[in-house]
Formats: C-alpha cells, structure tokens, sequence
C-alpha cells in the first residue's frame, strides 16, 4: 500500500496506482517494510534531575531516534517543560509531544520546583486550583498523602476538569483511589515505601499490612533511622505482601477497575532495574555512552553500592516480585483493565527510548500478545487521552506520526527496535537521520 502524509496528516492510503504523485511529494520506498503508529512513553521525567546533568539536547532526540513521538511526563520542574516545548515547536531540536503535571503534590515536606507538598484537604483543593491556573495537563498524586488530602484532591480536580493520575497513597486503598476518578494507576511492583498500592489492594491482610507500610514510612522519615533496620523492615513486608496474595481479591478489584476504566502503567522495566533479579545484571544491554557524565556515574555508583550490599536473599526476593508483578499483570489484562507503556525514565539504568522497547518486550513476557503489547504504546494512549480519533492508528485522517519498521512486530515484539525511518510532524526522518542523532546525542553526553 501506498501512504499518504500532508500536513503532518495521513491523506490517502490506498494501491500507488490509485493515488496520484507529483514532483512536490517525496517518495520513500518502503517495500518490504511494515509501517506503524508513533509510540508513546506514558511515564517518564523529562526534567526531575538537575538541568547541568541532562539537556533537553540528549533526552528528546534519544527519545525520537527510537521511535517515542509522545511522552507523559509524571512530574517535573514546569518550567523547563515549557521551555522544552517551545524548542521543539520552534523546530530548534526535534522532540516528541510533551504532556505534564508539571510538580508532583504529596505530604508534608520541603515546597520546590518538582513537588507542591499539602498537609489537609484545604492544602490540596487550593494545591488543584493553583496547578490548573498554571495550565498543566494533569494533576500527580504522589504515595504521600493522607487519605483525607488525596480524597480532597480528586474532588478539586475533578470539579475543575482536569484530570488526576499518579500513584495509589499509602493510606488510601486501590479501589477507593479508582473509584474516586484517578484516570491511572502508575507502577506494579511495590518500591516501599511508596508504590505498594495495587499488591497491597490484593492481600488477604490489607489492613494490616498497610499499618505497617505507614510505619515504615514514618520510620524512614526519622532521623538517624538505621538503614540495615529498614531495609530488613522492607524486606519481610515484601515478603508478607507476596505471601498474602489472594486471587479472589485481585479478580474483584480488577473488574473494579476495567469498569471504572482506571488505567494502569505497570513500568515492569524501572522496577526491574531498580531492583534487578539478577544483580550481577544491573544495567546490562543499556548503551551508558548517551547518558551524560555526571548522570552516568551516579548510575555507576549506585550499581557498584548495590552490589556491595545485595544478598542471594534479596535476589530471591527480587526473582519473586519480578514473577508476582507479571502475573499481575496478566491478570489485569485478562480483566479487560486498560494498560499503557511506561518506563519511568531517567531512574538509574532505565534509558529513554530504549527502555520502551524493553517495556512492550516484559509485557509480552507477561502474556500479552504482541498485537495487544504494542496498543498499550499507541492506540491505548490514543484512548487514554481521548483522542483516539485522530491517532493510535495508521488510517486517513489519523496524526501522521509514524515508524517505518524493516521487520513485522505482531510476529516478534523486539522488532519494534528495527526503526528504517520516522514521520514526526511531517518530516521524514531516514534511518541515516536518527542515526545521526543519536551521534548528536552521544557527543552532547560526553561533554556534560
């Protein structure tokens, strides 16, 4: 078939005999190939960390030369989203669609440009109103607050029309935080403190065990607080929470959820990076030559502190989450719950671009078909954002941002990473282009 894209818009799709074609249309000779909607990255930070460590240089065109035409950041210093967009919608770097939160609203701690912290439901309304009236996309709800400041929250944005997403607050349950409206549920396995949410929701001993979670989250804030304590604290409620795992809540709070619509971004990737199931592992197969200097070596660091401290307990432990969190999401895909690629990008090891392949690869690990994998990234977003009707899909009329693959996905996930060519915006990008700046990329990294 022959593609047409004007304007940034796919015009006609039909035989090339059907279509008309004039000196004023390139070409690209595209037989032999497979052609499929840009991707989307539903959750990542494009400026958490300090501007001097990552440039807007090296994270959107690594993004772009793997195939990302959209992003979701989750939390961020706004201005500099802003800045990013200008840049791109300036044509001054290439980039992908940027939606944001702009700071994350969470409990009580120190107020800066990532985080807007609320104490009580009147904190949080105003923090809803303040966040809308500076434009943001969304509102990010964050593990840290109280029940009766995530329940204000919701109720404020919700009464102000802007959507909330983010994680499921410690003191508050999985189903209420559906029920109330939240749009996502961001992340499978539990980092404790703080993203325990969903396996929490489906242990025989909720109640309890949430008791401890909050414990350990008080523990953790008190100064002076051994960290070998903690970390064997954290271990057995990791423990307790796998053990306590009940299929028979699991399939109540999933069919919750599918008729809520609650979308859920497991991230399979950052939680397996951020605790590997085989240490010796960490970070194998991630190109650290795109990652800049001072980036790379806390990566670095935090690896070689890792694997100071890890034992073959611990990976155990690993090994089972890393199988529950599969399982969970298997289980919630065969609930009818909407999923979406994430990859919480830029934690340690988790490398922009890259890292949404190595997502839509877990969740076919996890037992989603490639066909369904690949929807979690393209049309799955498309519906999430309500705008289905004009992208997620190669049709007439659609968005025409797409990639040109030498290999078919729907047999082999991982061919999603043979990219021949890109159309973002109506530009045509060769693979000669990408790689060129993926060089562009590689360089600013290693004078950063």
């Amino acid at each position: 078939m022959t593609v047409v894209i004007r304007d940034g818009r796919i015009e006609a799709i039909a035989r090339r005999g059907l279509i008309q074609l004039s000196r004023n249309v390139r070409v690209i000779n595209a037989k032999g190939k497979y052609l499929m909607p840009g991707l989307w990255d539903m959750h990542l930070h494009l400026a958490i960390r300090p501007e001097a460590e990552l440039s807007p240089q090296v994270i959107l065109p690594l993004l772009v030369a793997h195939g990302v035409v959209g992003t979701r950041d989750m939390g961020s210093d706004f201005a500099r989203i802003q800045a990013m967009r200008k840049e791109i919608a300036g044509e001054k770097i290439p980039g992908p669609a940027i939606l944001s939160p702009g700071p994350f609203v969470d409990g009580p701690q120190p107020a800066d440009a990532t985080v807007v912290p609320v104490a009580n439901a009147a904190e949080a309304r105003q923090a809803a109103r303040a966040l809308k009236a500076r434009g943001v996309d969304f509102i990010k709800a964050q593990a840290g607050l109280s029940r009766e400041a995530f329940l204000a929250l919701a109720d404020e944005a919700r009464r102000a029309g802007i959507p909330i997403a983010g994680h499921v607050p410690e003191a508050v349950s999985a189903r209420e935080v559906s029920d109330a409206g939240q749009k996502s549920i961001e992340h499978v396995s539990p980092a404790l403190p703080g993203d325990a949410g969903i396996l929490l929701a489906v242990s025989s001993r909720e109640d309890e065990l949430r008791k401890e979670l909050l414990f350990l989250r008080a523990a953790e804030a008190e100064p002076g607080s051994s960290r070998k304590e903690l970390r064997a604290h954290q271990r057995a409620l990791q423990v307790a929470l796998l053990d306590s795992y009940s299929p028979e809540k699991a399939a109540t709070l999933f069919r919750r959820m599918a008729e809520n619509k609650t979308y859920v971004v497991p991230t399979l990737i950052w939680s397996q990076s951020y605790r590997p199931p085989d240490a010796t592992k960490l970070g194998d197969g991630v190109p650290l030559e795109f990652v800049p200097a001072a980036m790379r070596e806390r990566w670095l660091a935090r690896r070689a502190a890792y694997q100071e401290v890890v034992t073959e307990e611990d990976s155990a432990l690993n090994r089972r989450m890393a199988e529950k969190s599969l399982q969970l999401v298997q289980a919630m895909h065969r609930a009818r719950v909407p999923l979406l690629a994430g990859t919480d990008s830029l934690d340690a090891f988790v490398l922009p671009g890259l890292s949404l392949h190595q997502e839509l690869e877990l969740l076919v690990q996890a037992g989603l078909p490639p066909l369904e994998a690949l929807r979690t990234a393209t049309l799955n977003a498309a519906r999430f954002l309500g705008r289905e009707k004009e992208m997620g899909s190669v049709e007439k009329g659609m968005l025409g941002d797409v990639v040109l693959l030498d290999a078919n996905p729907l047999i082999d996930i991982r061919n999603t990473r043979r990219i021949a060519g890109l159309v973002l915006r109506g530009q045509y990008y060769s693979r000669r282009d990408l790689d060129e700046m993926l060089e562009g990329v590689r360089k600013n990294a290693s004078t950063n």
